[in-house]
Formats: C-alpha cells, sequence, structure tokens
C-alpha cells in the first residue's frame, strides 16, 4: 500500500485537495478530523486539554472553543507545544489503527492529511510526501477571511508554522492553490495521473 502524506500551510488549500482526493475515490485520514473528534466532551483529548488549560477555554456549552484556544497558543510556543504533546499520541495511535485495517483491505493507496507533518518529522515514515501552498499574499487573505482574524492575528497564525519554502524544498510533490476553484481541480487531477493514481 502506498502510504501518501498530504500536507501544507494554514489557509494553503490543503482541506480542498484532501476533499478533491476522495472525491477520486481514494481514501483519506484526516488529523483535523480526529483531534476535533477526541477533543469533545467526554473524549481522552478533552479532559487532558482542560487539566492543561483550564476552563477557560471552554464555551457556554462546555466545548473547547477553538477560537479561544488558538488565540493561547499562536501566542506561545511552550502552549503550543503543550497542546501537540497531549494530542499527537492520541492522534498517532488512532492513525494506526485506521491504517491497519486499509493494509488489510489491501488498499492499493491511502493518503494522511497532516497539518503538522514536517514540524513532527514524520517524513520518513511515507512513500510520498504531497505540498499543497499558495502565494503568501493569498495564504494571509484567506486565513483573515475564513478565521475572521485581524492582519496582524493571520501573520502571527502564519508565521507560528514552519516556513512554506522549507516545506516545498522537501516535498516529493508540490501542488500550488493560488488560482482558481478549476485550476486546482485540474492541478489534483494532474498530481494523481502524474504518480499513476488515476
Amino acid at each position: 500500500m502506498k502510504w501518501i502524506g498530504l500536507t501544507g500551510g494554514i489557509a494553503t488549500g490543503k482541506s480542498t485537495v484532501a476533499r478533491l482526493v476522495e472525491s477520486r475515490g481514494y481514501p483519506v485520514i484526516d488529523a483535523d478530523q480526529i483531534s476535533h473528534e477526541l477533543t469533545q466532551i467526554g473524549n481522552p483529548g478533552y479532559q487532558q486539554i482542560l487539566n492543561h488549560f483550564g476552563e477557560n477555554i471552554l464555551n457556554e456549552s462546555l466545548k473547547i472553543d477553538r477560537k479561544k484556544l488558538g488565540d493561547l497558543i499562536f501566542n506561545s510556543k511552550s502552549e503550543k507545544k503543550a497542546l501537540e504533546d497531549i494530542l499527537h499520541p492520541l492522534i498517532q495511535a488512532e492513525v494506526l489503527e485506521i491504517k491497519s485495517a486499509y493494509e488489510m483491505k489491501r488498499s492499493p493507496v491511502l493518503f494522511y492529511d497532516v497539518p503538522l507533518l514536517y514540524e513532527k518529522n514524520q517524513q520518513a515514515q511515507f512513500d510520498a510526501v504531497v505540498v499543497v501552498w499558495c502565494q503568501p499574499k493569498i495564504q494571509l487573505h484567506r486565513l483573515m477571511e475564513r478565521n475572521n482574524l485581524t492582519e496582524s492575528e493571520g501573520l502571527s497564525r502564519i508565521k507560528a508554522q514552519m516556513p512554506m519554502s522549507h516545506k516545498i524544498s522537501q516535498a516529493s510533490y508540490c501542488i500550488d492553490n493560488s488560482g482558481s476553484e478549476y485550476e486546482i481541480i485540474f492541478a489534483v487531477d494532474y498530481f494523481l495521473k502524474t504518480f499513476k493514481l488515476s
């Protein structure tokens, strides 16, 4: 089974590419989705995050407020690391279980959509790594619009990540998502053909 990592920067369109890949019939494990499930009330990550960050990060329904938590971790490297140290082992365990199930089914390929692939030095475990990127101005504009952020808030979130140039230089394949919806569809289909996946 080909094990392909899919990563990028915040608001570069990694999730869009993942959805397109999935729509073409290829299975995709989504790290963010697993993380979201693990942090729901009653699940393992929820209590661990609460123990570390306190009840100030909860909303009125006692769910973790992702904006409040985001504001905390993007302004503190140590808090960002604390959150990663809580979630990373839980996510990894879940991913290994899902991957094993696909291997048992003899699936020819499996994608893993993971934001911190390079930050966590996971690249060696994959047969190939695909990086989704876009022009910096476009990235900032999309992030501000998507998360309702000011320019300085958006820039601080982008700067908190590893530079895109580093990810691009290490990738097996890069997909530029600076253009239109039509262009990204074409780019994904071209990638799948180039990698002999369709």
